[in-house]
């Protein structure tokens, strides 16, 4: 079991890793390439290009667990009705996703604190990345489907593909050709291309196509597949949300330096949270189907192992980004004040990767195993705590409150989950 098990995991937490990458890589090189500007520009407008990745994983996600489901309880009928009807959610879902933020991105960047100089700065970050918007939706939401097929480590290759193309086209995009934001998205857009490349070519083969009459609309299957993928969904963008009312209250307390710090920040806790949601998610297949079939003995060792990884990894995280919080300012290319902020919060931040090492495997292992209203209510009451204490907390301390938000919120939330668990 446990061979079955790493089988399933570590493609997994390498596809998240990749998928950190990608969040992070853009960051890098035009923050070497524009300094602070460039940084907050595409810290601005992440919250809206996150929302084509957040859908994609959600309708994946959510597809996944009621396939597996199904599949557990021996009705292969609806599990193949799942996964076809997964394919025209992703389809639908993108189309509207990216006309809506075509119309209407350029208030919603301003409405998220692009004025002035950073208001064009990121409308063409944005504008780029919508014009791949379909193809990142289903790259994002295939990856889940083939992964939950047993083809872990071929989703994971697809993810590398397109993680390590987005790497060197970022560098000679945004370095060589000096094309600084406008590269970046090319870049991302492009890497994503060769994923999706992959992700049909899985489809392709006869065993693994899905019939035409499957991916016609069954209301009864979307909604099951939607009921799930409110968890998933939430569970990646809730970041991007912070990250809206992060930047908003850190330019009012701190100016652009503190935003540009927060930009960096948000990058490298990002990286560990997808790292352990990577761990939740490789373990939904084995959840799901143990749930499914009613084996409770299978279901209660792999839950063990997901958490004792989960923790495990957090709380190391923590600990290396303590130790090099002084070397970061200097690779991302911030200015002195910017770097201040940055290892001054350090702390702070090192606190919140080792909580999500046990909040984010634990809404996963919730929406995994169908207790759909455990996993809503730790990603929805994230959001609402979030929101409270990003308003109160700086009232009394200013910029630390700022920087206590995510802190707060997640010890919070950690209690919940040890409740929730014990329950």
């Amino acid at each position: 079991m446990r061979k079955k098990y790493m089988g399933y995991i570590f493609p997994s937490m390498l596809s998240f890793l990749l998928t950190g990458i990608y969040s992070i890589v853009d960051g890098i090189f035009v923050g070497r390439a524009m300094g602070d500007p460039g940084l907050a520009a595409i810290n601005i407008a992440w919250p809206l290009v996150a929302l084509i990745i957040s859908l994609g994983t959600g309708i994946g996600m959510g597809a996944a667990v009621i396939v597996s489901l199904n599949n557990g309880a021996g009705d292969e009928k609806k599990a193949a009705k799942s996964d076809g009807n997964a394919l025209f959610l992703l389809f639908t879902g993108s189309l509207i996703l990216t006309l809506a933020l075509w119309l209407f991105g350029t208030p919603f960047l301003w409405l998220l604190g692009a004025k002035d100089a950073l208001l064009p700065l990121a409308r063409t970050y944005l504008r780029l990345i919508l014009l791949g918007g379909i193809i990142q939706v289903f790259a994002s939401g295939m990856v889940p489907l083939m992964r939950n097929r047993g083809a872990s480590f071929y989703a994971m290759c697809a993810m590398a593909l397109g993680c390590i193309s987005n790497i060197l086209l970022d560098y000679f995009f945004v370095l060589v050709l000096d094309l600084k934001l406008m590269g970046a998205a090319l870049a991302t857009v492009l890497g994503q291309v060769l994923t999706l490349i992959l992700c049909i070519a899985f489809y392709v083969k006869k065993k693994n196509r899905i019939a035409f009459s499957n991916i016609r609309p069954d209301k009864r299957t979307i909604l099951s597949i939607l009921k799930v993928a409110l968890s998933p969904f939430g569970l990646t963008y809730l970041p991007s949300v912070t990250i809206i009312f992060m930047n908003l209250q850190a330019l009012k307390y701190g100016g652009e330096e503190a935003v540009s710090a927060y930009a960096v920040l948000a990058y490298i806790i990002s990286f560990m949270e997808l790292l352990v949601q990577g761990i939740g998610d490789g373990s939904q297949p084995l959840l799901s189907l143990s749930q499914g079939k009613g084996d409770k003995q299978s279901l209660k060792l792999y839950t063990k192992w997901t958490f004792s990884l989960g923790i495990g990894f957090g709380l190391m995280g923590a600990i290396i980004f303590v130790l090099v919080r002084n070397l970061l300012p200097a690779f991302y290319g911030t200015s002195p004040g910017a770097g201040a902020y940055i290892i001054y919060a350090t702390p702070a931040f090192a606190l919140v990767m080792a909580l999500y090492g046990l909040t984010k495997p634990a809404v996963s292992y919730f929406y995994a195993t169908h207790r759909v209203v455990r996993s809503s209510l730790l990603v929805y009451g994230e959001i609402a705590l979030t929101l409270l204490f990003i308003f109160v907390l700086p009232l009394f301390m200013g910029l630390d409150g700022v920087w206590y938000t995510i802190p707060s919120v997640q010890a919070i939330l950690g209690i919940c989950c040890i409740l929730f668990l014990r329950k």
